[in-house]
């Protein structure tokens, strides 16, 4: 729990926790996907997470914000857990907002990134 409040109260460790995603490991990327899942889902936490993947679109020189985590998803085929913890996330960032209008915007970008496409195609190439 003290481990918890720490890493919620310093201000660049959810960035760093975030740009871990770049793992080559998809043990290591579902273990980070868990935690910030879990971040996600105190208060205050959903808008920690968004700005952690605003940042991570920065640093990584993204286009759009969660583009790295779903080409990870579509190309992390194979890893069972991964995909789980992955779809898991992308639910509590959905859904975890009581604003209607900011969840609809975050379903299309999830939707804009291929993921409806993927999920009903199973075509990795997003449309």
């Amino acid at each position: 729990k003290s481990g918890f409040s720490l890493v919620m109260n310093h201000p660049a460790c959810v960035n760093e926790i975030t740009l871990s995603l770049n793992n080559k490991n998809a043990r290591t990327k579902a273990l980070v996907l868990e935690l910030l899942a879990a971040v996600c889902l105190v208060r205050g936490g959903h808008d920690i997470i968004l700005a952690a993947f605003d940042n991570f679109k920065e640093v990584c020189g993204e286009k759009n914000r969660f583009e790295k985590l779903m080409e990870y998803f579509r190309n992390e085929d194979t890893n069972i857990d991964f995909m789980v913890a992955c779809m898991q996330f992308i639910n509590i960032v959905v859904h975890s907002v009581e604003n209607m209008n900011f969840r609809v915007f975050l379903q299309y970008e999830f939707t804009h990134l291929g993921l409806d496409h993927y999920l009903e195609v199973g075509d990795p190439a997003p449309p």
